[in-house]
């Protein structure tokens, strides 16, 4: 890796090489940096970072394999695009996910589990006010991935890991697309109050009225 690189974007020293890249790859789809249906170019990687060609074909093998990249014989790997009707479906599994996962924490969330979601509720009021979407995004994610902790059942962690690495450029989209951030900001909250009450009922409302609103700011219908 080049000094400038190291600078940047220091790698932790737990993390291979592909490792580290994959999860830096996985940021930027993520912040929108790259769009749907981009092409990833090794060269470039290989420029920009100064790694040789493993770590950066590891890097995106990775991410073909984890269903956030496509490879096209003979041209290389880009960012999976999907239909409006994908795109549905992605976010409906997500809806139904986050809804149970809402709801088992709701049931199950102890007084200390509430302390880290109230703090990333308030990070989301304050990327809301600063109309700073990464910091949205990031919090907004954080938030989601608390909520799923609290929940304690690993199979909807690890289905929820897949579908965020899917659907996390749509949400970027979603959220460039809304004309007014400051009105999603009670959707957020109400997630975390109502998982602190033990209202389950109204964590499942909350968490489907969220997925609603970002499929709302696609413009797009889905079975709600």
């Amino acid at each position: 890796m080049t000094p400038a690189a190291a600078a940047q974007y220091p790698a932790p020293p737990s993390l291979s090489l592909g490792d580290w890249l994959t999860d830096l790859l996985k940021q930027r789809i993520a912040a929108g940096g790259y769009q749907p249906g981009e092409w990833i170019r090794e060269p470039a990687l290989q420029k920009e970072f100064g790694l040789s060609n493993g770590p950066v074909r590891e890097a995106l093998q990775n991410l073909v394999g984890a269903g956030v990249l496509t490879r096209v014989a003979r041209r290389g790997v880009r960012v999976v695009e999907l239909s409006d009707e994908e795109i549905v479906e992605l976010f409906e599994m997500r809806r139904a996910l986050l809804e149970l996962a809402a709801e088992l924490a709701a049931s199950r969330a102890q007084p200390q589990d509430l302390n880290q979601a109230t703090a990333l509720a308030a990070e989301i009021d304050q990327a809301i006010r600063r109309q700073n979407l990464e910091a949205l995004i990031l919090a907004g994610g954080a938030l989601v991935d608390e909520v799923c902790r609290i929940a304690d059942n690993r199979q909807i962690t690890t289905a929820w890991e897949g579908l965020t690495l899917k659907s996390r450029v749509y949400i970027h989209a979603s959220l460039s697309a809304c004309s007014d951030l400051g009105s999603i900001g009670p959707l957020w909250r109400a997630l975390p109050e109502a998982i602190k009450t033990g209202d389950r009922q109204a964590a499942r409302q909350a968490a489907s009225a969220m997925v609603r609103r970002m499929l709302d700011d696609l413009g797009l219908n889905g079975n709600f």
